[in-house]
């Protein structure tokens, strides 16, 4: 008993340099986060408000996991091809990433897909990820098309695409892609999203994973760790709950 109060009296004590999205950390460099470019392209992202809307996420603290997502982009500029998110919302990483780059500047294009209208029922689907489904979908998702349309009109190399996954990615079948972030939500989207663009993946493009490490995505970590070993590959576990797969 000593000895929990010790530690419980060390952790209270503790100073965080973050804490947020689940995590904390102390004793760490955290320079990203007081880049001014950094800052404006997040805030614009995270408070983008249009006929009354606003994103359901501004409340959240996404600055790690945007960062994360700058990193693969950067590295992306080096590779051959577009950049994809599947899974958007209403776009606070795909914002975030789109003002840090100053995009419409840049030849290439970002695809963005999604339903536009929250998690679909997909057959597959484990009793967990129906059950996060039904809570998702009231507590955080709406209509969102028009709010990310209206996001993105100054990027016209910026493509939003609505529709079920993966039947919408026939949109860019045969093109090359840099970079990919899967956000879905559910194994089944994600298995069938991930064996459809491997192959068109250039050599050193980085998959960002979304909901990888988080304990309540527990079917969508197994099949990711499955299709990785099938590559012989192996994902670096991120303390945002991210996953980081390289091709």
């Amino acid at each position: 008993m000593d000895q929990i109060k010790w530690l419980l009296n060390i952790v209270k004590n503790l100073g965080f340099e973050y804490r947020a999205d689940g995590f904390a950390v102390t004793y760490k460099n955290l320079g990203f986060l007081d880049d001014p470019k950094f800052d404006e392209a997040y805030r614009w992202s995270s408070t983008f408000k249009w006929n009354g809307q606003s994103s359901p996420w501004q409340d959240f603290d996404l600055r790690w996991r945007c960062h994360i997502c700058i990193w693969a982009i950067s590295q992306a500029m080096h590779l051959k091809g577009d950049f994809v998110d599947c899974g958007v919302d209403t776009g606070v990483l795909a914002g975030t990433v789109a003002k840090f780059f100053d995009f419409e500047k840049i030849d290439r294009e970002y695809f963005l897909f999604d339903t536009y209208e929250g998690i679909p029922e997909v057959e597959g689907m484990s009793n967990s990820e129906r059950k996060m489904r039904k809570t998702y979908n009231a507590k955080h998702y709406f209509n969102s098309l028009d709010f990310v349309k209206e996001k993105f009109k100054a990027y016209p190399n910026v493509r939003v695409v609505q529709g079920f996954l993966p039947d919408t990615l026939e949109r860019i079948k045969g093109r090359k892609i840099a970079y990919l972030s899967v956000d879905l939500n559910n194994a089944p989207s994600e298995k069938a999203v991930i064996e459809t663009l491997w192959p068109q993946l250039s050599d050193g493009a980085i998959v960002v994973i979304d909901d990888y490490a988080f304990a309540g995505h527990t079917d969508q970590y197994k099949i990711w760790n499955d299709f990785a070993v099938g590559q012989k590959r192996m994902i670096a576990t991120l303390p945002t709950g991210q996953g980081v797969l390289i091709k």
